[in-house]
């Protein structure tokens, strides 16, 4: 059996699931959003340890029969709307506590460990073991002082981007924006005091002949490159039209490959989306792994075979 947490519309989710079921593998798909509202979690202790069994729409799951997990992007617990906020912020904390108690009981394979994906997700983690591990990286500084902002910028004659440490998206009650990587102009400077309001995070701007997607699945590699021919794809590709730039599947240096599993496997992941930059000089700079990226877009327009590869580790064939 194996357990799927996510969201059903998630487009990742509808391949996979059809994967395991050609193969002839029993899998479920769970989202957190669920619970508690539309879901039931029991815990009862046994003899032989706790015993979990959720029940949701027409599914009941014995927890004990699962044999692998897709961590892939649950949704956040739906909470009753009249509590009050202190009452939310308990409750939360409360059902956060069951389900990360509840995860590490299952003994079942993880793709991933839902504790290694939130400590990969920290920036200066990844950045600090890819310097170690010898990818090149590019010079940065996260800082809310204006006056070492206003200096790092002055030190980058080539450009500086400012980027978000976590999460892109800002929602506000009837809409939602995204902040994109963004390269800095004469006119930000003058809102260089806006620094001080909290962390921000400024890269020295690295020229690419290309973006690499690197997709480390288990211990295989399949590596994309995007080429970016609209100026905005030149700052940050996902501000493009993604599928009118052109995709080829690449063919790594093999100590890049070693390198980019080395780092997948060090931040305890079996799974995770490595953003390259290749340079018109032929050099690779690492930017960032995203350890619940996006991926299905590549194996769309490439054919490289992502789903199989996943539904292999998955299954352990």
């Amino acid at each position: 059996m194996i357990l799927v947490l996510s969201s059903p519309q998630d487009l990742h989710v509808t391949p996979v699931v059809a994967e395991l079921d050609r193969r002839g593998v029993e899998s479920r798909v769970f989202d957190l959003s669920a619970y508690p509202g539309a879901s039931t979690l029991t815990v009862d202790s046994t003899p032989s340890g706790v015993h979990g069994a959720l029940s949701w729409g027409r599914s009941e799951l014995d927890l004990r029969a699962v044999d692998a997990v897709w961590y892939r992007r649950p949704g956040r617990f739906a909470l009753p709307s009249d509590l009050e906020p202190g009452e939310t912020e308990w409750l939360r904390a409360e059902c956060n506590h069951l389900f990360r108690g509840l995860w590490n009981t299952l003994d079942a394979r993880w793709v991933s460990d839902p504790g290694a994906v939130r400590r990969a997700g920290l920036k200066l983690v990844q950045l600090d073991l890819a310097t170690t591990l010898g990818f090149a990286v590019p010079r940065f500084t996260v800082t809310n002082s204006p006056d070492h902002a206003a200096a790092f910028v002055g030190s980058c004659p080539g450009g500086t981007i400012v980027k978000v440490l976590s999460s892109p998206l800002i929602r506000y009650p009837e809409r939602a924006a995204t902040l994109y990587t963004h390269l800095v102009t004469d006119e930000d400077l003058d809102e260089l005091g806006s620094v001080r309001f909290g962390p921000t995070l400024l890269q020295e701007f690295v020229h690419k002949a290309m973006d690499v997607r690197v997709t480390v699945i288990g211990e295989r590699v399949f590596a994309v490159g995007i080429t970016p021919t609209s100026a905005d794809a030149r700052v940050d590709f996902r501000r493009a039209e993604i599928y009118d730039l052109p995709h080829v599947p690449l063919d790594l240096p093999p100590v890049l490959e070693a390198r980019c599993v080395e780092l997948v496997t060090r931040l305890g992941l079996r799974f995770g989306a490595i953003d390259l930059l290749l340079t018109p000089d032929g050099e690779y700079v690492f930017l960032e792994i995203n350890p619940n990226g996006q991926w299905y877009w590549l194996e769309w327009v490439t054919g490289i075979p992502l789903t199989s590869a996943l539904c292999d580790l998955l299954t352990r064939e």
